[in-house]
C-alpha cells in the first residue's frame, strides 16, 4: 500500500502573527488624565478672564452703585411731591399764566395757518390719486422695457413710456376761496411738479406753526424744577414758543 504524499507547504495557510497594537497593549490614563486637567484648567482661565481679565470697570459700577444710591436716599425726602404740589405753587402758576398768555397773542396766527394747511391738503388729495396711478402705471411699462427680450419689445415699451409720459389727465383742484373746483389738464410731469410743490409748501405752513418769536415783557419766567433749580428769562428778552395740537410751551431762549 503506497503512502499518501506529505501536504506541500506552499499551500498550507499560516496565520500571519497579530500587529502590535497601542491601546491593547498599554495604558492610556496618564494621557486622558493629563487632557482632563488642562481641560479644567482651560475652563477655569476663561471663566476668570470673562470675569475679571476683560473686565476693569467692575470696580466702576461697584462705585457707582454705592454713590449713586447714597443719592437717591438723600432726596427721597423730596420724591414724595405730588404734580398737584408743584401746580399749586406760585412760580409754575406764573409760568401757566405766561403761557396762556403767549398763546392767546398768537392764537389768531395759528388759526390763520390752520386754513392755509387745510386748503393745501384739500389740493394734495386731489392731485395725489390721479398722480400715482399715472406713475404707476409708468413704473410697469419701465419694467417692461428694462426686461425686454428683443429690440422690437424694447422699441415698442419705449413708445409706449413716452406716450404715457405726455398722456393727459384732468385734475379738479379746489379754489382758494371755496368757490367751484377749476378742471385743470396735467401730463405726468406736471402732475409730479405739482404733487412734490404742494408737498413743500404744506412743510414750510406747518413749520412755520410750529414756532413763534414771544417777546417777554417786564416780568420774569422761572421755571420750577424738582431739584430747586430756577433758570431764568431776563425781561425783554425773546423765548420760543412750540404749538403742539393741544397747548403751549415754552421751551428755551431765542435771540
Amino acid at each position: 500500500m503506497a503512502e499518501s504524499p506529505e501536504p506541500n507547504e506552499s499551500l498550507v495557510k499560516k496565520e500571519a502573527a497579530p500587529e502590535r497594537d497601542p491601546i491593547v497593549s498599554r495604558s492610556t490614563s496618564a494621557i486622558l488624565l493629563i487632557c482632563t486637567l488642562l481641560l479644567i484648567g482651560s475652563a477655569g482661565w476663561a471663566l476668570y478672564d470673562e470675569g475679571f481679565g476683560q473686565r476693569p470697570w467692575r470696580s466702576t459700577q461697584r462705585e457707582f452703585v454705592k454713590r449713586y444710591t447714597a443719592y437717591l436716599k438723600s432726596i427721597r425726602k423730596d420724591a414724595g411731591k405730588s404734580e398737584a404740589d408743584v401746580k399749586e405753587t406760585p412760580e409754575y402758576q406764573q409760568l401757566d399764566e405766561d403761557a396762556k398768555a403767549a398763546l392767546d397773542k398768537v392764537k389768531a396766527d395759528v388759526a390763520e395757518k390752520d386754513r392755509q394747511v387745510n386748503k393745501i391738503q384739500a389740493k394734495l388729495d386731489a392731485v395725489t390719486e390721479p398722480f400715482q396711478n399715472q406713475r404707476g402705471r409708468i413704473v410697469v411699462i419701465t419694467y417692461k422695457l428694462e426686461t425686454a427680450p428683443s429690440d422690437f419689445w424694447r422699441k415698442r415699451y419705449t413708445n409706449q413710456l413716452d406716450e404715457k409720459k405726455k398722456e393727459v389727465v384732468t385734475v379738479d383742484l379746489p379754489a382758494d376761496d371755496g368757490a367751484k373746483p377749476t378742471a385743470q389738464k396735467m401730463n405726468y410731469a406736471q402732475l409730479e411738479e405739482t404733487f412734490n410743490s404742494l408737498r413743500e409748501e404744506k412743510a414750510k405752513v406747518l413749520g412755520e406753526k410750529a414756532e413763534y418769536q414771544v417777546r417777554v415783557g417786564d416780568e420774569t419766567l422761572q421755571v420750577t424744577r424738582y431739584s430747586g433749580a430756577a433758570p431764568r428769562f431776563a425781561p425783554g428778552s425773546a423765548v420760543t414758543v412750540r404749538l403742539p395740537a393741544e397747548g403751549v410751551g415754552l421751551l428755551r431762549e431765542g435771540a
